[in-house]
């Protein structure tokens, strides 16, 4: 009988439970592990329930899914359908990676790349400035500020070069449009401004301890090897 009990009072545990609690501790566990959410769902109905509500999907984690699917289900892209239509920042920077880069749509890639970068996705916020950068003009200033605001992520254990090298894996993966790789964005020029720093003679990336110096010649810089990828594929470049 004892045993029975406690059986009972487990699977009745969340039931007293505020609904937005339990959704808001699924949110937790499903924006770090995606086959953890799973296994809560299995164990109770609540937590089944809760798991359904759009909170969920805005918070999940996608990381481990491919960006390109070979081949997708129709359930896989009911899920990812809804992730983006819930603001979900990891599946609106791989759709405007997409579209961007890709599929010939840059105002749309763009906007979801933007959107994404508004909730703090850092290879967003990345790729964006660069984007901006790279454009010039009236744009320019917005790229250097949105670039330079990703030193403030070093506390999250996200390096530049982590970013960086996540952003060339996904271009590696997909097709590039040759007229968004080779025609624009194009490659910076020179800013203009009279600055203090030492001029950039180096042709591979920055080290992190270089990002110190004068914005702009910085940006330039990366936003100049960044076409260069472009240009290649993706491919080859170090």
């Amino acid at each position: 009988m004892s045993k029975g009990i406690r059986k009972t009072s487990r699977h009745e545990f969340f039931k007293n439970f505020p609904k937005d609690l339990l959704t808001e501790v699924l949110a937790r566990v499903a924006s770090a592990s995606i086959s953890d959410l799973f296994t809560a769902k299995l164990s109770c109905k609540e937590f089944l329930e809760a798991a359904s509500e759009n909170y969920i999907f805005e918070h999940i984690t996608i990381e481990k899914l491919p960006v390109i699917p070979w081949t997708t289900s129709h359930g896989a892209s009911s899920f990812l359908a809804r992730c983006k239509e819930n603001g979900n920042p990891e599946a609106l920077f791989r759709q405007g990676m997409v579209e961007f880069f890709s599929s010939n749509r840059p105002e749309s890639g763009f906007q979801h790349l933007k959107n994404a970068a508004r909730k703090g996705h850092v290879e967003a916020i990345y790729t964006c400035g660069v984007i901006l950068v790279c454009h010039g003009g009236q744009f320019k200033q917005e790229g250097i500020e949105l670039l330079s605001s990703l030193k403030n992520y070093k506390s999250r254990h996200c390096s530049i070069k982590e970013c960086r090298d996540k952003i060339k894996e996904i271009l590696q993966s997909m097709w590039i449009d040759r007229r968004e790789a080779g025609i624009g964005p194009q490659e910076p020029k020179s800013h203009g401004r009279t600055c203090n720093c030492s001029k950039f003679n180096k042709r591979g990336w920055i080290d992190e301890e270089e990002y110190t110096t004068c914005d702009y010649c910085v940006w330039d810089h990366e936003a100049t090897l960044f076409c260069k990828i472009l240009r290649a594929r993706g491919f080859g470049i170090s």
